[in-house]
């Protein structure tokens, strides 16, 4: 029987086939790489967290109403509230810029929980100390743009806004509400 066929075609499809017979076999082997959360994720995690939290503050803002704690109440309130309207925000800018200069992602930008004064005067020191390190961040806010840092840029100076210019005034408030005798008010 005469062949047709040249010997050399033959050999070149058989080696094809077992290369890509090998191939296949060598891509199932290999581990797959490993998975990173995409950015937007980690934003809207941080965000999330930042609901949770007010929500758990406004939890115990009512418990604190229950139990006669005005003040206590008032502070939870605003805890509450700094997470939901403050914090929330700034997690989504300061993790969009972030996701922009191709850092990591900050986890959550939690306020700081107010302290419950027992007198105007103490709240009144609290309120300096607030307003001293907002300043500080605000400072390193600069340094960090000037530098070309955005992300650290971003971060100091949505703390040092929020230390410097949210909590002074919200301690003072309820320095204020302390100083009144909560029996008096009902």
């Amino acid at each position: 029987m005469s062949d047709t066929r040249s010997r050399s075609g033959i050999l070149i499809a058989v080696a094809a086939a077992a290369g890509a017979f090998g191939a296949a076999a060598l891509m199932s082997a290999a581990a797959a790489p490993t998975a990173r959360a995409d950015d937007t994720t980690q934003i809207i995690d941080a965000i999330d967290g930042d609901y949770a939290a007010g929500q758990a503050d406004f939890t115990t803002a009512l418990t604190d109403f229950g139990n006669g704690d005005f003040v206590s109440g008032v502070t939870e309130s605003l805890d509450g509230l700094n997470q939901d309207t403050v914090a929330a925000p700034d997690n989504l800018l300061l993790g969009s810029v972030e996701a922009l200069e191709g850092g990591p992602i900050t986890s959550s930008l939690f306020f700081d929980d107010l302290l419950v004064p027992n007198s105007f005067a103490e709240a009144s020191a609290q309120a300096q100390i607030y307003f001293n390190d907002g300043q500080g961040f605000l400072s390193n806010a600069a340094i960090d743009f000037s530098a070309g840092d955005y992300g650290a840029g971003t971060y100091s100076e949505l703390v040092g806004s929020a230390d410097a210019y949210v909590l002074p005034v919200e301690e003072l408030l309820l320095g204020a509400l302390a100083a009144i005798d909560p029996v008096a008010v009902y």
